[in-house]
């Protein structure tokens, strides 16, 4: 494989161009679509089917998280056997159905079943993300790095993720403020329907995916056994290292506004140091390019550790500025973290699917454990959480420093001679034909070895192999 990737030619830049568009749009959905309700659902409940209970809502949100952590293993597997956009328009059209329906529920359990189904069609949309980067690296310039294509997908999916939980808030409060609320809720199928006329256009036309990440293991030959144990650590390590991530940035949330207002913030203080992070993060986003240009791999342990140290800032303040400084810090250190999480479970996972949504299904084990961490923890300290965030954040970053690919480079090396050298009995007459200095193996770490230029042996045809 050459150092310098191969790039589509300008021609095709227009219809990429049109083809992310259309994958981010459906992720923007998929956000808003998720979480809009979420902060309402009490006064929703109360409006549409007199239920006042709270544990009403708990249970609602249960049951919708274990249905889409039991979904999305299913789509993983089905994008096994079709592709990605198929699937994301199966996902549209039966969230069409489902969105429309759930504003004629007439009870609170109509409701709550109507909106699993949903969230289970839903997890479909999801796959648009791996299809997202893998039209970035399909159609970024030539000599263009993949690293580079992937982070530049990347930065665009967490800037979608803030604003689309400003425009979330706002829609889930347009809903509520609503006559008719039902209306505001079967609206969503109208978006559905829209972007799946768009993927029929757009992305139905796309030539079929290249095996990359898992595909290139599973179709590895059979006498490569180390190759696929190698990509399994490294599926294991970006997982374990997602769950971390996320749980630390989760489980800060539910009780960071009751911290601020104790401290003296106010109602609108306490918002403000709520999203600052966000902001902070965004800023990172300006300049993660440039410090992944310089930092390589250690992007991901620095950017966790300057997590953990503004979490560590914000459990030990006394005051507001200390508490807004430490905010900052953590926001500064989840911009560059969550790129880098995000790169390196890319790297390990490619973007045709099934381990895709196997590490995204794991990560939501540390979605799902997070509030109740949190609920434990404030009943010994208001601010636990956030040391306990730290905690997290330093754990995920010695997971980063692990490298399980260091062997596998070792023994290739030390192979390397024998590969690469014919036999003498082998070896024609030297007709001034070489091959070029690009023929090594690329390192799980999406870099390319290079090996000097050798002259290049006649091989029989059953003597061919690819990398």
């Amino acid at each position: 494989m050459s150092a310098a990737v191969e790039r589509p030619t300008a021609a095709r830049s227009g219809p990429g161009r049109h083809a992310r568009a259309v994958l981010i749009a459906v992720i923007g959905l998929y956000l808003v679509s998720e979480t809009a309700l979420a902060p309402f659902l009490p006064q929703l409940f109360a409006e549409l089917f007199d239920v006042h209970d709270p544990s009403a809502t708990g249970f609602y949100l249960w049951v919708c998280r274990i249905v889409g952590l039991a979904a999305l293993p299913l789509w993983g597997l089905a994008a096994r056997r079709w592709p990605l956009h198929k699937l994301v328009l199966t996902g549209l059209c039966g969230a069409a159905v489902l969105d429309l329906s759930l504003g004629l529920a007439p009870s609170y359990a109509a409701f709550t079943v109507l909106s699993a189904a949903s969230v289970a069609t839903n997890a479909a949309l999801l796959l648009a993300y791996p299809a997202f980067i893998n039209e970035h690296v399909r159609h970024a310039e030539q000599n263009t790095h993949p690293d580079q294509a992937r982070i530049a997908g990347v930065c665009s999916i967490v800037v979608v993720f803030h604003l689309a939980t400003v425009v979330a808030t706002m829609t889930g409060a347009g809903v509520l403020a609503l006559p008719e609320p039902r209306v505001g809720i079967s609206a969503f199928a109208l978006l559905d329907v829209v972007l799946a006329v768009l993927i029929v256009r757009v992305l139905g036309r796309l030539p079929a995916e290249q095996p990359t990440g898992e595909d290139a293991a599973e179709e590895a030959p059979a006498g490569r056994p180390r190759r696929r144990r190698l990509w399994l650590l490294l599926l294991a390590q970006a997982a374990l290292i997602g769950v971390a991530f996320d749980a630390a940035s989760t489980v800060v949330r539910p009780f960071f506004t009751q911290l601020a207002t104790d401290m003296g913030s106010g109602a609108v203080g306490a918002a403000v140091l709520f999203f600052l992070p966000s902001v902070a993060a965004l800023v990172a986003l300006v300049a993660v390019r440039r410090v992944h240009n310089r930092l390589g791999d250690r992007l991901l342990p620095i950017g966790l550790l300057l997590a953990a140290a503004g979490l560590a800032c914000q459990y030990v303040a006394s005051g507001l500025p200390a508490l807004a400084a430490g905010r900052v810090l953590f926001g500064l250190g989840l911009g560059f973290g969550q790129v880098a999480v995000e790169l390196v479970m890319f790297r390990a996972t490619g973007t045709r699917g099934p381990a895709f949504t196997a590490v995204e299904t794991v990560r939501s084990v540390g979605l799902i454990a997070a509030p109740l961490v949190a609920a434990a923890a404030v009943s010994r300290e208001l601010a636990l959480p956030l040391l306990i965030a730290a905690v997290l954040m330093v754990c995920a970053s010695l997971l980063a420093t692990i490298r399980p690919d260091r062997r596998d480079r070792r023994d290739r090396s030390a192979e390397a001679p024998s590969d690469r050298t014919p036999p003498p009995d082998r070896v024609p007459p030297v007709t001034g034909t070489a091959v070029p200095a690009t023929t090594a193996e690329p390192t799980a770490a999406g870099h390319t070895a290079t090996t000097a230029p050798v002259p290049a042996p006649r091989r029989a045809p059953a003597e061919e192999t690819h990398a």
